[in-house]
């Protein structure tokens, strides 16, 4: 299985910037598509492939198919939406892909259970061709831009000085999440707490519930605040529950740690929107592509990094210190943001009333 995920990242962080100036050249639809088809195939492959190598290969197409497409639809909301409502955009869109993951996971258990492995890849790309429908509703010109006037995006210092941070903030988000959560809490539940199967699964949905309810509760106010002090206040709560399920061994501690983990992580879209605040839209492609190869290179070290250090100090101890991995790079982040009362491009940053 952590193969399977790790090939599946690869595909993704791979076309991380071949997907940003795609998008550059034939805009947001053509990227979408493109996306979509490359996801259908890989998951075609998948459903009949006759060897595990073939499947490793449609996992890695459908992680690449993955990245165009979500590179390709966050950027046009973060720069086609209003900026007083960014925050809350991005927020919605990263709830309904909680939701999505969460339904797709209940689907997809029910036909393997029905059925077999190979008919959830089948039914994936069945709703994938519907998608490329939705498609369609987005104008076709949008996401193009010229790359004579800056569409490739310089790297000046002052940028980097800028937008490094987010980097920084969107690596450990990452880290945290791929250790943390979808690996060593899963371990620590069946191994310190003895819950197993299907109440480990019930268990484990209180902290997507949490991070739902957390989404739902920052986004009233995301744009009406500093994002900094936030993602650092998050990024506590997360720290928090990882010593609470470090410290606990009642199987009732174990959703309570959990929510606060899940409630925690609801920060998820402060750093590309602090990215679109600070680089100013359309976002230059450099940076929009770094973005998302940070996030999933996170995606790939944080079970590695996480479980060695498991392997050193145990489960307990890696769970316990692995949120303030987060609380260190939220620190650098809200650290970076400290005394700035503007944009890199002129417009006020949100929460400044200087002017």
């Amino acid at each position: 299985m952590g193969l399977i995920n790790t090939v599946y990242a690869i595909g993704r962080l791979a076309a991380s910037y071949p997907a940003a100036r795609l998008r550059a050249g034939r805009g947001t639809r053509a990227t979408v598509e493109l996306g979509l088809a490359a996801l259908i195939a890989g998951a075609l492959a998948c459903g009949v492939a006759p060897r595990f190598p073939v499947f490793l290969a449609g996992r890695l197409v459908m992680g690449a198919g993955a990245s165009v497409a979500f590179l390709a639809i966050l950027a046009e909301l973060l720069e086609a939406g209003p900026v007083p409502w960014r925050g809350r955009l991005a927020n919605a869109f990263e709830g309904m892909s909680i939701v999505s993951l969460a339904a797709g996971g209940v689907c997809s258990a029910v036909l393997a259970a029905a059925l077999s492995w190979r008919a959830v890849f089948w039914a994936a790309s069945l709703l994938l061709l519907l998608s490329v429908g939705v498609a369609r509703w987005i104008r076709p010109d949008a996401g193009r831009r010229d790359f004579e006037s800056g569409g490739r995006g310089s790297w000046r210092s002052t940028q980097l000085r800028a937008l490094a941070p987010v980097y920084v903030a969107t690596a450990s988000l990452s880290l945290v999440w791929a250790g943390l959560f979808a690996t060593m809490v899963p371990l620590l539940g069946y191994d310190r707490y003895a819950i197993a199967g299907s109440a480990l699964g019930w268990a484990l949905a209180v902290g997507y519930l949490a991070e739902v309810a957390g989404l739902i509760g920052l986004g009233f106010v995301i744009d009406r605040m500093r994002r900094e002090p936030a993602f650092l206040k998050g990024s506590l709560a997360v720290a928090a529950g990882g010593v609470v399920l470090a410290l606990g061994s009642h199987p009732a501690i174990f959703p309570l740690g959990l929510a606060l983990v899940g409630g925690g992580f609801a920060i998820w879209m402060i750093p590309p929107t602090v990215l679109a605040d600070r680089a100013g839209t359309p976002l230059p492609l450099g940076h929009l592509a770094m973005y998302r190869f940070v996030m999933d290179g996170g995606m790939i070290v944080g079970p590695l990094l996480v479980s060695g250090v498991a392997e050193l100090v145990g489960e307990r101890g890696a769970v316990g210190a692995a949120g303030f991995i987060l609380v260190g790079g939220a620190l650098t982040l809200a650290r970076s943001g400290r005394g700035r009362g503007r944009q890199l491009h002129g417009a006020p940053w949100p929460g400044d009333t200087s002017s």
